[in-house]
Parts: structure tokens; C-alpha cells; sequence
């Protein structure tokens, strides 16, 4: 096959990725998915570089945001409440996931085929600082839109699958974070823990929910 259908092909994969619903809303109700979710990671990485105080490869970061949930569109989402509920979910997801970065992988040219399963599996190990800041990113631009919904109106957490589990990391800070030690990241973690509380607090629910 010519690198041109090769990527043409994957180009009609990704929109897999953009039709994965996740549990949060947007600010008036509809469902996020995934495609949105990867354009908000990579702003936020736009976003919080300048202020960063230790050297990163900019470029590397924007690519790991963009990669780092190509493989739901075969898995689908594995909710971050599903697997604190259920630890057990964490082996299938990884599992299922490694078997969906080897069929995007095949259906690449190279050098396109080995960087972009490069990127996915940096982006897992989270070793490098830049796998690191991204990861911890993703985890603050979805608790940041999980807030947004009517202006911070969190009662539809209960509403998810183990959507109890969502006010119960409301409050808790990421030991990477504290690991990464820019004060950028640790600002903004605190700015939407802050949040996160203060909407609970008006909509009358508890962080031990």
C-alpha cells in the first residue's frame, strides 16, 4: 500500500478517537468525546509552557497530548471512576490498549509507524518530564471541564458509572505534581481543587460522597 492510503487509512481511524463519549459535560449539557478533550489538552500544554522553569521539548509535548488516547477509539474510555472502583479494569485497559497501538501502528508508513508508538508508550511509562507534565495535565483539564457544566453544577458526578468515586478525587492533590515542582502545574491544581470544592459546597455534597 502507497504511504499517501497508509495515511489516508489513519486518518479515517482517528475519527474513531473523535466519537468516544467521556462522562463529562460541556458547559450546556452535551457529552465531551475524546477529540475534544485531546484540543483542550493541547492548549492547556500551549498554555502553561512559558511558565515552565525547567527545559522541555515543547514539540514532544504537544505530540504526546495529541497520541495519548488514539488507542480508546479501538478500547473505548475507561473511566478513571470505573478503575478505582473496579483496580482490576487497569490490567484489561492497558492490555486492550497495547493491542490497539499495534494495529494503528500497522497501518502507518515509517518512519511514521514506530514515532507515533514511541510517543504512546513514553506517554505510558511517564519517565521522561515532559510524559510527565503532559499526563498530569490530562488529569487537570478533565477535572477542570468536569466543572463546567451550568457554571459548577457537579450533581451529574452521581449521575456516572461509580460517579461517587469523581467526589472523592475532587480534593486529593497528584503526588506527581508535587514530583514535577513547577509552580505553574501546582498553581492550577490548586485553582481547580479550589473549584472542584467550592461546587460541591453549593451543590450541597460532600468530598466523601
Amino acid at each position: 500500500m502507497k504511504k499517501i492510503d497508509k495515511i489516508v487509512n489513519f486518518m479515517r481511524a482517528l475519527e474513531e478517537v473523535c466519537v468516544v463519549e467521556r462522562d463529562l459535560l460541556l458547559y450546556e449539557g452535551s457529552r465531551e468525546n475524546n477529540a475534544m478533550h485531546i484540543f483542550k489538552l493541547s492548549f492547556l500544554v500551549m498554555l502553561i509552557y512559558p511558565y515552565l522553569k525547567q527545559p522541555v521539548d515543547y514539540t514532544k509535548m504537544l505530540e504526546l497530548a495529541l497520541v495519548h488516547d488514539i488507542a480508546e477509539g479501538k478500547t473505548g474510555d475507561y473511566t478513571v471512576a470505573n478503575q478505582l472502583a473496579n483496580p482490576e479494569l487497569k490490567k484489561e485497559k492497558q492490555k486492550r490498549e497495547a493491542i490497539a497501538i499495534k494495529e494503528l501502528k500497522s497501518m502507518l508508513p515509517p518512519p511514521l509507524n514506530k514515532k507515533v508508538s514511541n510517543l504512546y508508550k513514553e506517554y505510558e511509562e511517564k519517565k521522561t518530564l515532559e510524559s510527565k507534565i503532559v499526563s498530569m495535565l490530562d488529569k487537570l483539564e478533565a477535572n477542570l471541564q468536569a466543572n463546567q457544566y451550568h457554571n459548577g453544577d457537579v450533581t451529574y458526578w452521581k449521575d456516572c458509572e461509580n460517579g461517587n468515586e469523581y467526589y472523592k478525587m475532587a480534593s486529593l492533590k497528584k503526588p506527581m505534581i508535587k514530583e514535577i515542582n513547577e509552580d505553574i502545574i501546582t498553581e492550577l491544581e490548586k485553582k481547580i481543587i479550589s473549584l472542584s470544592l467550592e461546587n460541591m459546597k453549593n451543590c450541597h455534597i460532600s468530598s466523601k460522597s
